[in-house]
């Protein structure tokens, strides 16, 4: 590949094709085609091609929420690797979201993704997130049957941002339909039922995070929960649920710390290209 030459570009619709596939060979969670196609056509989320003539040689997806931004699914194709590209890619998604005045960038580090960010300013910020997985979905138990019920949006972000210290409300909007709250007549917490899968789970006490995790396992036979490694709660409810710790990611940001983070109250992130 030496000598040859790429350019940055936003994603357009017949990139996507290319870049699941680019985003699965990587081993990254985010290759799923409903998802990335959300995160190229929603406000303030953008995702980048870099293309070498008709090969894709990298990716990179970075969303706004205003003063808080994410970089995420960045990957690089293994015969442009070592290149400086993986750099590039990232740099052209942080500078969009710079430009957008973003003033904290945040994301999730693999240990092959760490010397990218390093080179570009972003510091450790010593927290790290499980990623907890089992080897099969199990099918519904009753657990969760009438334990929660639909909720109303503006609850959900404002539940969200007490524990991410982010405004979420655009992004979560979307996805009204989708909200579920603990039964009760005091909720204290939500969890949205993306469509591909997952979701974010925030919950203020233990009882209504077992409600909420129960039944999003049960009801889409997740395999996979994604959490900050602080919250003890959520590791101790994940091995009940037949999770085990299969790996960490590091949390890392360029730009001042995100004020009123709570990881305590995250048993699973959105995702963890956008937190």
């Amino acid at each position: 590949m030496d000598g040859q030459q790429y350019v940055v570009r936003k994603a357009v619709a017949e990139d996507m094709a290319a870049i699941c596939a680019l985003l699965a060979r990587s081993g990254l969670s985010s290759a799923h085609r409903q998802s990335l196609e959300f995160y190229r056509t929603a406000p303030g989320s953008r995702v980048f091609a870099a293309r070498s003539g008709d090969q894709l040689a990298g990716t990179a997806t970075s969303v706004s929420f205003g003063r808080s931004g994410w970089l995420g699914s960045v990957a690089v194709d293994q015969s442009w690797r070592g290149q400086g590209l993986g750099t590039a890619v990232s740099k052209a998604a942080v500078d969009y979201l710079l430009e957008a005045g973003v003033e904290t960038v945040l994301l999730t580090a693999t240990d092959l993704g760490r010397p990218v960010y390093d080179r570009l300013g972003f510091i450790d910020e010593g927290i790290a997130y499980g990623i907890w997985e089992r080897d099969r979905p199990q099918p519904p138990d009753g657990q969760s049957a009438g334990a929660v019920r639909r909720g109303r949006i503006e609850d959900a972000a404002a539940y969200d941002a007490k524990a991410t210290g982010e405004d979420r409300r655009e992004f979560l909007q979307v996805f009204a339909d989708w909200v579920r709250v603990p039964s009760g007549p005091e909720q204290s917490g939500y969890r949205i039922a993306l469509p591909w899968g997952g979701g974010p789970v925030i919950a203020t006490t233990p009882a209504s995070a077992q409600a909420l995790v129960t039944d999003m396992v049960t009801t889409t036979l997740a395999t996979r929960l994604a959490f900050p490694e602080s919250n003890t709660h959520g590791a101790e409810l994940a091995a009940a649920l037949g999770f085990s710790l299969a790996r960490r990611v590091s949390r890392m940001r360029l730009g001042p710390p995100v004020a009123g983070y709570r990881p305590e109250m995250i048993y699973n992130v959105w995702g963890l290209a956008v937190g």
